[in-house]
């Protein structure tokens, strides 16, 4: 097999042509004749920005080039050719905004000697390019939020002033006139048909003071992107529920109730808003041993700190028309004012001799009532034990042939009685 590697005619031939380009390479760097290479449109890399930077300017003029030419040997072009020369220039020097000439160098890749290269430069006269430098800025802007896109069915996106962004401003950095025409960074949400917050980076635009979008605006940001937080929320629609407690000479079919609101709306996360709704109806009790003809009750409407009242109503009016035909009277007690649960040890001395009790009801029953029906009871289970004169609350207890709905006392938990507590013996 080895010999017909060697007897390969192609083999042949590639090493002719590595023994020629060899030998051409050898004379060529024994050989004193120099040719010319021209480098067209090199890039001219600026140092020292950072100096411009500190002073407030900065270069806008884009893609600066410059072209030289080179007179050299053929082996020292040959490495020219597969590594070009690199320009350099410094603009430390530059103190003012406006157009200068700045001077470049040529720097020579490894290997090749400035001794071994005679460079000519262009039409400038010499190594120099122009530049434009103008003044810079960097300013911080806000962040706004828009959304455009929707809500599934028994969801509602947030308000505008609830976007949540990080960073909470953009830096913007460039010319200044071009900074200075920004006025806000604008985040646009357009997702459809969400049941949850938006939580993500999001792509922004630069936006004008006349409210539209600064397209291709020569500026650079310190962020790509802007981290958004927007709510969905949950809604739903609680019913407002009244629960009538018959007393004070009423039942439920002799009053007429008119709420102010039969249900409310409710907004918040889908957690607390399904807590609410498996709660059922919000509950308000009425107690007609509370209430008195054109009467109208007020209840405060409270939710949790997590939902929010999407109808703004905050307290539920309940007007009270009492159909039934019935009379309140005044009963005075004097006899029957006691005390109960006095604490061990203690005596109780009731010092209230007459106490007034309202009562409605039918004028039949009422007719038939006398003191001797009405008991005064105060409860001294929790009364402080230590020697003195107390105002106690008072239960007022009615004995009648008729249930509360037919005849009772008014306001039965706004009585109060004053007793001298001291020790017994």
């Amino acid at each position: 097999m080895g010999k017909k590697i060697l007897d390969s005619k192609v083999l042949y031939v590639v090493i002719s042509v590595l023994l020629s380009f060899a030998a051409w390479l050898f004379v060529t760097s024994k050989d004193s004749t120099k040719d010319r290479a021209t480098y067209r449109n090199l890039p001219i890399t600026f140092e020292d920005v950072d100096i411009l930077e500190e002073r407030n300017l900065m270069i806008v003029s884009q893609d600066v080039r410059a072209t030289i030419t080179v007179r050299a040997k053929p082996m020292v072009l040959a490495t020219l050719n597969s590594d070009p020369p690199r320009l350099v220039a410094t603009v430390a020097n530059i103190t003012t905004e406006g157009p200068h000439t700045v001077n470049y160098t040529v720097q020579l890749p490894t290997g090749v000697r400035d001794s071994d290269v005679e460079i000519s430069y262009g039409s400038l006269g010499g190594s120099a390019v122009s530049v434009e430098v103008a003044r810079s800025l960097s300013r911080k802007v806000e962040i706004r939020g828009e959304f455009q896109g929707s809500a599934a069915e028994g969801y509602m996106p947030g308000e505008r002033d609830e976007f949540r962004f990080s960073p909470s401003e953009v830096t913007i950095t460039g010319r200044a006139e071009l900074v200075n025409q920004v006025a806000y960074a604008r985040v646009i949400v357009t997702e459809e048909e969400l049941t949850q917050d938006v939580d993500g980076d999001f792509p922004f635009q630069l936006i004008g003071a006349s409210g539209d979008p600064l397209e291709g605006l020569d500026v650079s940001c310190d962020v790509d992107a802007i981290y958004t937080k927007f709510p969905i929320r949950a809604t739903a629609e609680i019913p407002l529920e009244l629960r009538i407690i018959e007393g004070g000479g009423l039942g439920e079919r002799d009053v007429r109730l008119t709420p102010s609101a039969s249900s409310i709306s409710v907004a918040g996360s889908r957690e607390a808003v399904a807590a609410l709704v498996g709660e059922g109806a919000m509950v308000f009790n009425i107690d007609l041993a509370t209430v008195r003809d054109e009467d109208e009750l007020t209840f405060p409407i409270g939710l949790p700190d997590e939902l929010q009242n999407l109808s703004g109503v905050s307290e539920l009016k309940v007007g009270v028309d009492v159909r039934k035909r019935v009379e309140t009277r005044t009963f005075e007690v004097t006899s029957r004012i006691s005390a109960i649960n006095v604490p061990e040890g203690w005596r109780a001395d009731i010092i209230t001799q007459a106490l007034q009790v309202e009562v409605r009801g039918t004028p039949v029953l009422l007719d038939e009532l006398t003191e001797e029906n009405i008991q005064v009871v105060a409860d001294l289970q929790d009364i402080n034990q230590v020697a003195g004169h107390y105002t106690a609350p008072a239960s007022v207890r009615l004995y009648s042939a008729g249930s509360e709905a037919d005849v009772g006392v008014i306001n039965p938990g706004s009585y109060s009685i004053a007793v001298s507590l001291s020790r017994d013996g």
